[in-house]
């Protein structure tokens, strides 16, 4: 008899560690909550993030990641994610992500003489 094993990581996407600053908010009986901290990992599915005041099991959260890169070498950008929170484990929140979008930051971002449009936005 021949058993199979199988063994790694069986997730559909894949994730990428990164550690980048996040702010966050989800309503909850007509009231809004705001919360910040720090990604552990973004998958195409999802992203996992340490906070101290997790969102609650099923609550509809945004956040907003403070991408690294810059647009065109000068203009600062977020990448915004929205979807439901699946749970916190160990001090780690995940949340299956239901879209996003990459947003300029506009000129707050840089001081920098050129400027970066405030509309654009990259939408997946």
């Amino acid at each position: 008899m021949s058993v199979d094993c199988i063994s790694g990581d069986r997730r559909a996407d894949r994730r990428y560690d990164f550690r980048m600053e996040v702010r966050f908010s989800y309503s909850e009986r007509g009231v809004t909550y705001f919360g910040a901290g720090v990604t552990i990992d973004l998958s195409g599915g999802g992203v996992r993030f340490q906070t101290e005041t997790p969102p609650p099991i099923g609550a509809v959260a945004e956040l907003r990641i403070a991408w690294p890169f810059l647009l065109q070498g000068s203009c600062a950008l977020e990448l915004v994610v929205w979807g439901a929170i699946l749970g916190t484990r160990d001090g780690d929140t995940v949340l299956r992500m239901s879209g996003y979008e990459f947003r300029t930051l506009g000129e707050r971002s840089f001081s920098e003489s050129r400027e970066c449009p405030e509309s654009y936005s990259i939408t997946a």
